[in-house]
């Protein structure tokens, strides 16, 4: 029978929250939907997040990925792509940073658009990552012909098709690869809409990425763009 949602959860040290993701993706997203795929990529866990996945995959149905050594967002959201068969493709990012009940405010839209992607609104993290998301969405505004408002949101519904296009693409970043996916989709000519969604800080201590690392994030982005705007033109 044909997969209509295929959701994909990443977890990298996540053992105080990933037991409640799972049971409230199950219980408000996946239990109301016929026919849909749970694929969990966890990535180099040095806490008891693998314990504890390995414990309920069964009861929850989970397809369950799992790396010993890490991967890296970027590499584990690759290989949890690739491995979906949904019609529909849901990437939500785990610690409880989202309420799942605004999952349908993008689903409602899956039908019309190839991208539906959480604007992240009232959000409770640091102001310098606030900052960073406006600075780094007007940037791709004037050098692309991105309109996003939030390209690098961790709540996002794809298409099928759009998705497993965008991939089969050379990637050309490690760094804020959800928005080189993105960036590649609505360059094939696809349509993308952005749909308010409450962002909250994690309820245990923020591992959010450190002033310290974010220049060398930006330099490698900013090296490498040259020859992703030549991928894209190429594309359109």
């Amino acid at each position: 029978m044909k997969t209509k949602l295929t959701l994909i959860l990443l977890a990298h040290n996540e053992e105080k929250t990933i037991l409640d993701d799972i049971k409230n993706i199950h219980k408000i997203i996946l239990k109301k939907i016929k026919n849909t795929e749970f694929i969990i990529c966890q990535d180099g866990s040095l806490d008891k997040t693998h314990k504890i996945i390995s414990s309920v995959k069964k009861k929850y149905n989970i397809n369950y990925i799992h790396s010993a050594k890490r991967l890296g967002v970027h590499k584990a959201l690759l290989l949890s792509l690739k491995k979906s068969k949904g019609e529909f493709i849901f990437f939500v990012d785990s610690g409880n940073k989202f309420n799942y009940r605004e999952f349908w405010k993008l689903y409602k839209y899956r039908k019309k658009y190839e991208i539906v992607s959480g604007l992240r609104v009232n959000r409770k993290d640091q102001v310098y990552r606030i900052l960073l998301t406006y600075f780094f969405n007007v940037f791709l505004r004037i050098f692309t012909i991105s309109k996003f408002r939030d390209i690098d949101s961790g709540f996002k519904m794809f298409s099928k098709k759009s998705a497993k296009r965008a991939i089969l693409l050379k990637k050309q970043n490690s760094h804020f690869f959800m928005s080189e996916i993105c960036l590649k989709i609505i360059y094939m000519g696809y349509l993308f809409k952005e749909v308010n969604v409450n962002y909250f800080q994690r309820p245990s201590k923020s591992r959010a990425t450190s002033l310290t690392k974010i220049p060398l994030m930006i330099s490698s982005f900013l090296i490498n763009f040259i020859r992703l705007k030549n991928q894209l033109n190429k594309i359109k």
